[in-house]
């Protein structure tokens, strides 16, 4: 008898064992690993002797044809690139950048893993693509995005406490720290399969479809950096987590889901140091609650149909399927 009942024991965890899997498909695979050629196109160029700057530039434009054949027609190199690399500005930037980005192997590294992950998950669809990182200026770009490589702008993060980022807002602080630079670029790339759906303007739609990209990079680096996408702190995820019920109660009872206000998108779904909810604890809401949401209807949804790929659930426009079938509950 006690053997009977220790056999279904263990046939009852392996059967839990395996419905844990299943339940988290998002969970890493095992994938080969991948190769993505990244240049520090920076260090190339900033140390090149200013008297012969252009006949140095002369000889490097056939390796670099995504600099100096830039579909950009404003841009002229022969005439800009000079310019912009004997600008002191650009000069001291970069003497930031060579104390406080992340060396190189570790940066491959962190890259490759997660683009091994994508093509993984995406096949055929995947995007093949190369890394040039650059001296931007401080300018607004976190990523750029060209036909075969994306630009990463590595003094846009050199960390929350450097002076050049004085002006920022505080709860956008943290999206300068060297750590958010792979988040960015995978955000970016996930964007590639996201389709636009312009054919509902609800708060739901605005949620699930920015909720993809939260779990586009869950899937593909972690859980922990989808909450820093979010730009909230792990603090800040606990509180959502523990007010979860409360919260979704309020959405459901002031039946916000399918409202198509635009003011309403902007208190739940934009960047702001709170969401607002209308009530007394407005400001210890993180903002961008209603992506976070989102994030977790997209996870209940796969979770209760694990034959889905990421691809699948990426690319499905039916936000109001998505919700009936996530079966949501928290």
């Amino acid at each position: 008898m006690l053997k009977t009942l220790s056999k279904i024991a263990i046939l009852f965890g392996i059967l839990v064992s395996l419905n844990s899997c299943k339940n988290t498909p998002w969970k890493h695979q095992k994938t080969p690993s991948e190769t993505v050629k990244i240049i520090h196109f920076s260090d190339s160029v900033l140390g090149l002797d200013s008297i012969a700057l252009l006949r140095q530039l002369q000889h490097m434009e056939s390796r670099h044809p995504a600099i100096f054949n830039s579909s950009d027609t404003s841009f002229n190199w022969e005439r800009d690139l000079p310019l912009y690399l004997l600008d002191p500005e650009v000069q001291a930037l970069f003497q930031d950048v060579l104390k406080l980005r992340i060396p190189l192997d570790e940066f491959a590294i962190q890259i490759n893993n997660g683009v091994s992950q994508y093509k993984n998950r995406f096949t055929d669809k995947a995007k093949s693509f190369g890394i040039y990182t650059y001296i931007s200026r401080n300018e607004k770009f976190w990523i750029l995005e060209g036909p075969k490589h994306f630009f990463l702008p590595w003094d846009r993060y050199l960390g929350s406490d450097h002076p050049i980022y004085a002006r920022d807002p505080a709860y956008q602080i943290q999206r300068h720290n060297a750590d958010r630079i792979i988040i960015e670029l995978f955000r970016a790339l996930g964007q590639n399969h996201i389709p636009k759906n312009k054919n509902n303007s609800s708060l739901i739609s605005a949620m699930i479809e920015s909720g993809k990209s939260l779990l586009f990079i869950e899937t593909i680096l972690s859980e922990s950096q989808a909450v820093q996408a979010l730009n909230i702190s792990e603090k800040e995820n606990n509180f959502l987590i523990e007010n979860e019920v409360d919260l979704w109660k309020i959405i459901l009872k002031n039946r916000w889901l399918f409202d198509n206000s635009l003011d309403l998108k902007r208190k739940l779904t934009q960047p702001a140091p709170f969401s607002s909810f209308n009530t007394p604890i407005d400001h210890k809401i993180p903002g961008q609650a209603g992506i976070w949401f989102g994030w977790k209807i997209l996870k209940s949804y796969w979770a209760k149909n694990p034959q889905l790929t990421l691809r699948e659930i990426m690319s499905n426009e039916n936000v109001n399927l998505i919700l009936q079938k996530s079966g949501y509950r928290p």
